[in-house]
């Protein structure tokens, strides 16, 4: 009986070593998998989706800005006249 417990007290040790080594090969090779596509990315000078969406809204506030800048601009311009110079012109006799 004594033996019994002992090897199932042995087998139930050896399968919690098997569970924490393959949580760990997981880790691992998650690890290797994200620095690889990584690698990938930045060969191919890709641009990361969290990059892009700042540079997204960066870009749109310019152009909302811009858009006001006209609009003020368009407002505060008024068509300037040519001004015509007086001459007075000679007679020559």
């Amino acid at each position: 009986m004594v033996n019994k417990t002992k090897i199932l007290s042995d087998l139930s040790k050896m399968a919690v070593d098997a569970a924490s080594t393959f949580s760990g090969i997981k880790k691992e090779v998650n690890t290797i998998v994200r620095l690889r596509i990584d690698k990938a990315i930045n060969k191919m000078k890709l641009v990361k989706r969290d990059e892009f969406e700042v540079l997204k809204k960066m870009v749109q506030k310019l152009v909302i800005e811009k858009d006001k800048l006209k609009k003020t601009n368009k407002k505060s311009t008024r068509p300037t006249r040519k001004k015509k110079k007086n001459r007075k012109k000679r007679k020559i006799d």
